[in-house]
C-alpha cells in the first residue's frame, strides 16, 4: 500500500508542476519589450511585494494634467537580496523611470532602471534585456588582451 501511495503522489506532482510553471505570465503579454520609454514623476506609493514590486507615481504632462502611473519591477525576494527595503522609495521622491511601455497603451511601465533626483541609479527592474545590456556595458569597460 505504501508503494501505491508514493506512486500516486509522484504522478500527481508531475502532472501539477507544468501547470504551476505555466501560471506565471510572460512580461511580453503586458508590455512591449522591444520598445523603451522614459518618464519623470513623483512617487505616491512603493510596495515591495510579490509577484512584482510596484511603484505608483504621478506624471505631470506638458499641459499640466497629472497622470497616475504604475511601474512594475522584479519580485520582492530578488530585490531584497539586492538590498532593497520597504522604504527604498518614499512618497515625494522624484524619479525618472525607464522601461517597456504597456501593450494596451495604459500608464504602466515594466521598469528597467530608475534614476533619483540626485542622480543615483537604481536597478532591479523586470526587463531582463536591460540587465543584460548593463552587464555587457560593464564587460566593455574591462581591459582587453592585446591582439597578437
Amino acid at each position: 500500500m505504501n508503494v501505491i501511495r508514493k506512486f500516486l503522489l509522484l504522478t500527481a506532482s508531475m502532472l501539477l508542476t507544468p501547470a504551476i510553471v505555466i501560471a506565471h505570465h510572460n512580461a511580453a503579454s503586458h508590455y512591449l519589450l522591444d520598445q523603451k520609454i522614459t518618464v519623470k514623476g513623483v512617487v505616491t506609493e512603493f510596495r515591495l511585494i510579490n509577484p512584482h514590486v510596484r511603484i505608483y507615481f504621478d506624471v505631470k504632462t506638458d499641459d499640466g494634467e497629472v497622470q497616475k502611473w504604475l511601474g512594475e519591477g522584479n519580485a520582492s525576494s530578488v530585490l531584497r537580496r539586492r538590498g532593497w527595503t520597504d522604504d527604498h522609495l518614499k512618497p515625494g521622491d522624484v524619479i525618472t523611470i525607464s522601461g517597456a511601455p504597456a501593450r494596451d497603451g495604459g500608464h504602466k511601465i515594466d521598469w528597467e532602471s530608475i534614476v533619483l533626483e540626485d542622480g543615483t541609479e537604481l536597478r532591479g527592474g523586470n526587463t531582463k534585456a536591460g540587465e543584460l545590456e548593463r552587464q555587457l556595458r560593464e564587460l566593455d569597460k574591462r581591459p582587453r588582451r592585446p591582439e597578437k
